[in-house]
């Protein structure tokens, strides 16, 4: 019984830039089959070919469904699920496509929603905090102060004393007005004659 493997090795026939197969005999592997299979993998490391990335359907779908469930708990599985693949497929295919984790990445989310809901709303940090989806206040305070270096209450008030300051602008040297511009063009092709 003496059955032969045929694997497709980068080894670019005489013919053409196309892979020829390499024959592979299961009573032992000689020195050409590892050499060919040894390149095959070299150039799917060097390739990039081996990092698992989601297609643009799935990537889109798993940032909807965390964006639309910011306030709750959601599932890394259910998010996986949603997009066909298996949970720890999916982690390492969202970490290459987006660079982050789906738990980092909802967390950034989930901070800049509260950013936002700081800067734009009157809510106590508390209600702050519960509508981006973190347990209590202090939870919420905790992650904020360990990402961003500052309490959301600090950081509510630094954004909005920035935003009362009146921007200052010198005022011009002279009066802009239409005898100005007038008086500067005249003036200036006067001096050119």
């Amino acid at each position: 019984m003496n059955e032969v493997c045929v694997v497709d090795a980068a080894k670019p026939s005489a013919v053409s830039e196309k892979t020829a197969p390499a024959f592979i005999d299961p009573a032992g592997i000689g020195a050409e089959q590892i050499l060919n299979i040894a390149h095959l993998c070299i150039r799917l490391l060097q390739s990039g070919h081996g990092q698992a990335r989601l297609s643009y359907w799935q990537e889109r779908t798993a940032k909807e469904l965390m964006m639309a469930h910011l306030g709750s708990a959601i599932q890394i599985s259910a998010i996986a699920k949603e997009c066909a693949l298996s949970r720890s497929h999916f982690s390492r295919a969202f970490k290459n496509s987006t660079g982050h984790t789906p738990s980092a990445w909802l967390l950034l989310a989930r901070l800049t929603r509260a950013k936002e809901l700081l800067t734009q709303t009157d809510w106590a940090i508390s209600q702050v905090g519960y509508e981006c989806g973190f347990a209590d206040q202090p939870h919420f305070t905790r992650v904020f102060a360990r990402e961003l270096g500052m309490t959301p209450g600090k950081w509510r008030m630094e954004k909005k004393t920035a935003q009362d300051q009146p921007q200052r602008h010198d005022p011009p040297s002279q009066p802009i007005g239409i005898r100005s511009i007038i008086q500067q063009a005249h003036g200036s092709t006067a001096n050119r004659n």
